[in-house]
């Protein structure tokens, strides 16, 4: 309804759900155009193990890693994201047999459950942990929790992710070494 002075009142104009903007607009200011989105990947890469071994800080990790709702991040600070996909992979390619009092983030509880997700959900995260951490490495993380990171290599929608892995991965699979949940098992060639 127009006032006198010709504007319109509030009531009388159509709004979209959650606000007047579009939700990828306002993420895109919230998040990038505020510098936020930088200053919290630069977080996660500063603290990746320690946010990876933390109950709550793996689901940070996790959705930054993943590039937030929609990919925003990968859009906009794609260099940045390979750099926290590096720091992850980094500490999966150290030595499991190091002395440390922490187990290795591919054994410990909350961290092999968030690299497994990202795995399933990033072939460009899985495509950089398998060439600097896993490849030729294998063998050595068929038990425990790790395995459940190695198993989802093949479990991934992704097809070029499974190809991956399927050469190094089968024959531990053929020798017993590696099981896969039973409805996952890839069929032999």
């Amino acid at each position: 309804m127009a006032k006198p002075d010709g504007s319109t009142s509030p009531e009388t104009l159509p709004l979209i759900e959650g606000g007047k903007k579009d939700p990828s607009i306002r993420r895109q200011e919230l998040l990038v155009g505020s510098g936020l989105a930088e200053s919290l990947i630069d977080i996660c890469i500063e603290n990746a193990e320690e946010l990876l071994r933390s109950n709550f800080g793996k689901e940070v990790i996790y959705e930054v890693a993943t590039g937030g709702s929609g990919g925003i991040l990968q859009e906009t600070l794609g260099d940045k994201m390979n750099t926290l996909h590096e720091a992850i992979a980094s500490l999966a390619a150290e030595s499991k047999f190091e002395e440390s009092d922490k187990d290795h983030v591919l054994e410990n509880f909350h961290s092999s459950r968030t690299i497994r997700k990202l795995v399933m959900e990033s072939s460009m995260f899985a495509t950089t942990l398998w060439k600097k951490a896993l490849k030729g490495k294998c063998e050595q993380w068929t038990q425990g929790h790790s395995s459940k990171v190695i198993c989802a290599f093949l479990e991934s929608s992704d097809a070029k992710i499974s190809k991956l892995a399927k050469e190094e991965l089968q024959p531990l699979i053929d020798r017993g070494i590696l099981k896969l949940p039973e409805k996952k098992q890839p069929a032999n060639k």
